[in-house]
């Protein structure tokens, strides 16, 4: 019965080695197999946006918010749900979301300034968006603005007679002002501040298909600027807009007294000149 027992007993512990040594052979051979393909495994490049410090919502992106780290991972890699390799600049891209530091910015949180949603998510309450159209003579602008700049409406009108004049001592005229000797301009600010949310500058093939719909215009419109501005002010541009010439100017610092208001504070002389004549 012992020399039956130990058999049996012998048996099962040799059959226990057997498989415990296939099933260990069989485990490295995966793991063999699994490395194997983790080396043949494609590699790709990708870009990473890694914000460098806290960002709320509604932040309009700037290069000093975050930082490029271009990187090659495997194809399998998690990486590659933050790759913003198909976006060419970030720069005044709108965040839906709160970004903590050292988190990745990906696309699903980024509004791209040509959208329309980023447009309405610029709007508050009481404002609207408003188009100008830009002209050759202010297409500086499409160069040098960026989106979220902002930029101020002014008026330049004729001053003809300080004591008939509104308050600043302007009376305005309408374009026409030819004929009229001793002539004073004198710009006014009518809207100071309206924020940038979307530029464009016309392409060549662009403006020829304008100039080609448009031979009696003589004025070639070179691009258009959206601005966010009070609803309110849309009466005031009602009112001015054919009582001198409008001009967009980039928004100064209203503590820079460099700033002039007429011709006269640009050039004393012609006031000297003015008041010897009689």
């Amino acid at each position: 019965m012992n020399r039956k027992f130990l058999l049996l007993f012998s048996i099962l512990i040799i059959a226990i080695g057997i498989t415990g040594i296939l099933v260990g052979y069989g485990d490295d051979k995966k793991e063999t197999t699994r490395l194997a393909q983790q080396n043949n495994e494609k590699k790709v490049t990708i870009l990473l946006a890694q914000a460098i410090r806290d960002l709320p919502s509604d932040t309009l992106l700037d290069k000093t918010d975050y930082a490029i780290k271009k990187i090659a991972v495997d194809e399998s890699s998690d990486l590659i749900k933050s790759d913003i390799s198909d976006i060419i600049n970030i720069n005044s891209y709108l965040l839906k979301t709160n970004v903590v530091t050292g988190s990745y910015i990906t696309k699903d949180m980024l509004v791209p300034p040509d959208s329309d949603e980023f447009i309405h998510l610029n709007l508050q309450k009481d404002h609207m968006i408003y188009k100008f159209d830009i002209k050759q003579q202010e297409d500086y602008l499409l160069n040098t603005l960026r989106i979220g700049d902002t930029i101020s409406l002014q008026l330049r009108t004729l001053e003809t007679d300080k004591k008939k004049g509104m308050g600043n001592g302007i009376v305005i005229n309408t374009k026409k002002m030819s004929g009229i000797s001793n002539k004073n301009y004198s710009l006014n600010d009518i809207i100071s501040s309206m924020k940038v949310v979307r530029i464009k500058k016309h392409s060549a093939a662009e403006l020829s298909e304008q100039n080609r719909n448009n031979q009696k215009n003589n004025e070639e419109i070179k691009g258009y600027i959206y601005v966010v501005m009070k609803t309110k002010d849309l009466d005031l541009i009602r009112l001015v807009e054919n009582s001198g010439d409008i001009f967009l100017m980039p928004s100064y610092n209203i503590r820079d007294n460099t700033k002039h208001n007429n011709l006269y504070e640009i050039i004393p002389k012609l006031r000297t000149t003015r008041e010897l004549r009689g």
